[in-house]
């Protein structure tokens, strides 16, 4: 018997993930099945001792204050500019964006 073919309005989820750690190091993944695998994938590239947070369906950045003393972390934004936009705006000082990424929407 042949498996049913997945339903046309069926819902995807693309998963992303950014890393970061205190020395500026970044890294970000895309288009995962899950949050897990994506969470995994960017662990792998940036290390353990990295913080990190996973989004779908949208775009996520990370900022830092020049000195490296603060950072700014934004996920859920439907435009790469917003997620850059909100990472900044949590730093009590100018700084810069280190990484975004965005993950493929649905159809």
């Amino acid at each position: 018997m042949a498996a049913p073919a997945p339903q046309a309005d069926a819902y995807t989820y693309n998963w992303g993930a950014i890393a970061w750690d205190w020395n500026g190091n970044t890294a970000a993944v895309v288009d995962r099945a899950s949050s897990q695998g994506a969470v995994n994938a960017v662990v792998r590239r940036c290390g353990r001792h990295c913080g990190y947070f996973s989004f779908y369906n949208s775009c996520g950045a990370v900022a830092y204050t020049r000195n490296l003393s603060h950072v700014g972390r934004s996920w859920g934004y439907k435009t790469a500019g917003g997620a850059r936009a909100r990472a900044l705006r949590q730093l009590p000082r100018r700084g810069y964006v280190a990484a975004w990424a965005c993950t493929t929407r649905p159809a």
